[in-house]
């Protein structure tokens, strides 16, 4: 009897100095359950922390500076850390994510069922699985959808590109800066590398490669086409992305601004001629003016030419060549040339009434101050244009031409 009394004093002091050691072996032992698993408990030794299971046995080793809740960042999971580094381990304490990141974010935050990641200071994604579907070689990645296209912008070295929502890169990071889908008229978005624009369609296809130094929104002009620069010359594009005029042109009017909507006055070495609105070159840029087209003169308009003038129709074709002079030069008063003011020109009255031009050849202009009408005088001071036009010129045969 004193033999099984001995023997039962003994196997409770080993027990109760078993379980005493193994309260000692740790600093700090959590609740089961307080980290969102019902059946394990983080503990610390020291400075580090893993977890047993209600056993005592270490499912987790102490090897870790962090062990966050299950499912915080998520995802069914807990999240480590060891050596500054995060990973992931699954509810048997297994590690399903080596800690090799430096941050991981939560699931969904991007706008895709994954978790970014950041590595070295680069980003990349992981899935629900822990697999690495976007290896973190990007700079920064926007969230899928934000610019006009289910893809997310990314930049690398820099430069931007797209990945698609299976991480392919499905526009190459090769561009200095990439727009929105859809926010310059067009399908599109404008890219620009090495200083020079373009545009690429969703399939990531560039329609217009890119070479131009602008390019404006399409519907700015007419025909829905985008105005071009290239090189400091300007053309355009139309909705196909195709050149329907080149940039070949200084200036490009806006269609209708001489009076005829079906045409756009441009400018080339200085210059000025007209296109329509197929793009075609119908006037060629030799005139230094193009004046409005004019109602009043049968819709037509005056061009000049190294000082000489003509007219052209609405269709930009000729029809007065440009030989004639203009007459229509300094004015000043007609009366200087007589001793009274109260002297009668012909039968158009007083002198003291008209201005007069420089002559030109033998011809001078006089202009009425009250109606502003236009007559002709030749050098004796006869009359031989009555004062009644609004324009007159004269050819380099001497024949006087005039407009009401």
């Amino acid at each position: 009897m004193k033999t099984n009394q001995a023997f039962f004093t003994i196997f409770c002091f080993a027990v109760f100095f078993s379980v005493a050691q193994e309260e000692d072996k740790y600093d700090y032992q959590a609740s089961f359950g307080a980290h969102g698993h019902s059946s394990f408990a983080v503990v610390r030794s020291g400075s580090y922390y893993g977890m047993i299971d209600r056993e005592g046995k270490e499912v987790l080793p102490l090897a870790y500076e962090k062990i966050y809740s299950y499912g915080e960042p998520g995802a069914n999971w807990a999240k480590v850390q060891k050596d500054g580094l995060y990973g992931f381990i699954d509810r048997s304490g297994a590690v399903l994510i080596k800690p090799i990141y430096d941050r991981i974010y939560s699931f969904g935050e991007k706008g895709i069922n994954w978790a970014l990641v950041l590595k070295d200071g680069l980003y990349g994604f992981i899935d629900r699985s822990g697999k690495e579907i976007v290896p973190p070689i990007y700079s920064s990645i926007n969230s899928f959808g934000s610019h006009g296209v289910t893809w997310a912008k990314v930049q690398r070295e820099g430069n931007y590109g797209f990945i698609d929502r299976s991480g392919k890169e499905v526009v190459p990071a090769k561009y200095q800066r990439v727009g929105s889908f859809g926010s310059i008229g067009r399908d599109w978005a404008k890219v620009e590398t090495n200083g020079l624009v373009g545009f690429i369609d969703r399939a990531g296809v560039e329609i217009v490669p890119p070479t131009y130094n602008a390019v404006s929104s399409f519907g700015t002009v007419i025909n829905h086409w985008a105005r071009v620069e290239k090189n400091g010359l300007y053309g355009f594009l139309d909705r196909a992305g195709k050149e329907v005029v080149k940039p070949s042109y200084e200036r490009i009017y806006s269609f209708g601004s001489k009076g005829v909507s079906h045409l756009a006055m441009v400018r080339r070495n200085g210059r000025y001629g007209f296109i329509d609105k197929s793009g075609a070159e119908v006037l060629t840029p030799i005139y230094d003016k193009i004046s409005y087209f004019d109602k009043e003169n049968s819709n037509w308009s005056l061009v000049e030419k190294d000082g000489k003038f003509g007219f052209i129709d609405k269709s930009a074709k000729v029809v007065v060549p440009v030989a004639m002079t203009d007459l229509s030069n300094s004015f000043h008063e007609l009366s200087n040339h007589f001793d009274s003011k109260g002297t009668h020109l012909g039968n158009v009255g007083p002198v003291k009434k008209y201005w007069v031009s420089d002559f030109v050849g033998k011809y001078a202009l006089i202009k009425s101050k009250k109606t502003w009408q236009l007559g002709v005088i030749d050098q004796s001071f006869d009359v031989i244009v009555p004062v009644d036009y609004k324009k007159i010129m004269v050819d380099e045969k001497g024949n006087i031409h005039v407009w009401k």
